[in-house]
């Protein structure tokens, strides 16, 4: 019997941003209907989106199971724990056991400076005769042309490519394990930054692009939920859905709240900001913090925060901003690259073994998905399950600088 209260939306579709628990209600929700007899009963008009910016928690959460749970891979002079201890000293007990989001943005920004630095100091040394720091190679000012092809230069050399396999296949006195775990390292760590950047910029093509590398990072680090999300959303987006379709979830899949450049933001970011300040700005606090009233003022909350900025501007404050400068983290790197200068992370040494040796994530996942296998839990990731990280207070303020 066909339902004529039904609305007609054969042209129309709702846009979904959430994480990945939404997805699988939503899922839930059209599986349980899928008897209706209309499209509207079905929940047919509703298009799911996975949210970039838990996708991107994702993508650190996989590089924190990578090179600090394990406890082998907190033992080599040139491990990221030690780069650590150098950057967050009070957190290092924090990042061994769950550090969160923010800790590991900063963490992997931070370091991944440090290393890209130090990958520029040893290169220099090595080919350019007289030139003993990176000072000694600005004072020559180089080109811009000259450095983009110094670059090119590091990054086939240490950065991991195809030639990380047959290091491996060396005999063990003339291998460098823990050289070749800092170029695997290097290599994740410009995936991420490139995922941010491409995020950060609105480069919708360049971020599907960055995606198609980290499917196989998540599935192999054990995050089984994001690879086939993400997966099965890319190949929705290019051969499922119709150019019309297509073309309006990638122009919605990110936003740019303040209109300025180099800060566009996911839909789900700004989803999880709303909730900040619902649910804890103006929750209220102690009996009056009610679900009750959390959903009675939750459509006032834009009203809040224009009152807030009225007043401020009338009084003419000063501090008209919650955000903190960025650290002054000079010293600290200075203290940080004397460490790796003197660890020499970049530098091949011959029989240099290592308790721990990285994988090559991306093979690891491309066999796993091609094999269509579940993943299992060995020593270094055994009692980690693929449960999706909830966003923090912290962990959404760590995108809004």
């Amino acid at each position: 019997m066909i339902d004529w209260d039904s609305p007609d939306i054969s042209e129309h579709v709702v846009l979904v941003h959430g994480d990945l628990g939404t997805g699988e209600r939503l899922y839930a929700a059209s599986l349980r209907r899928s008897i209706e007899a209309t499209p509207w009963n079905r929940f047919q008009h509703v298009v799911f989106i996975p949210g970039l910016f838990h996708l991107k928690m994702a993508c650190a959460d996989a590089l924190w199971r990578c090179f600090i749970h394990p406890q082998t891979a907190r033992e080599d002079e040139t491990c990221l724990m030690h780069d650590v201890a150098l950057l967050r000293p009070k957190e290092t007990s924090i990042f061994v056991s769950k550090p969160g989001f923010r800790r590991m943005h900063q963490v992997i920004g931070h370091a991944g400076i440090c290393r890209r630095l130090n990958c520029w100091l040893v290169f220099i040394q090595a080919k350019v005769e007289g030139l003993v720091s990176l000072e000694d190679l600005a004072s020559t000012k180089p080109t811009l042309e000259k450095l983009k092809s110094m670059a090119e230069e590091i990054a086939q050399q240490y950065v991991a490519t195809r030639q990380i396999d047959r290091m491996r296949t060396r005999q063990e006195e003339l291998r460098d394990i823990q050289f070749e775990n800092a170029l695997l390292l290097n290599k994740y760590f410009l995936l991420y930054e490139e995922l941010s950047y491409a995020m950060n910029s609105g480069d919708i093509g360049r971020v599907e692009t960055c995606i198609v590398s980290w499917i196989p990072i998540l599935k192999a680090t054990g995050k089984h939920k994001y690879a086939t999300h993400m997966l099965n959303f890319l190949l929705n987006i290019h051969f499922v859905y119709p150019p019309g379709l297509k073309r309006a979830i990638r122009y919605h899949l990110l936003v740019n709240p303040t209109g300025r450049p180099m800060k566009w933001r996911a839909v789900d970011w700004c989803v999880e900001l709303n909730n900040l300040y619902t649910k804890v700005k103006n929750g209220g606090k102690g009996s009056n913090r009610t679900v009750e009233r959390i959903i009675l003022e939750s459509p006032l909350v834009q009203v809040y925060r224009n009152l807030q900025k009225i007043v401020e501007t009338n009084f003419d404050l000063t501090h008209l901003t919650t955000n903190h400068a960025a650290p002054v983290m000079a010293k600290t790197f200075k203290v940080l690259q004397d460490k790796l200068l003197s660890s020499t992370p970049h530098i091949v040494r011959c029989g240099r073994k290592s308790r721990h040796i990285i994988d090559d994530l991306g093979d690891k996942g491309l066999a796993l998905l091609e094999k269509g296998i579940q993943w299992e839990a060995n020593e270094d990731t055994k009692g980690l399950e693929d449960s999706e990280d909830k966003a923090e207070l912290e962990d959404v303020l760590a995108d809004i600088v």
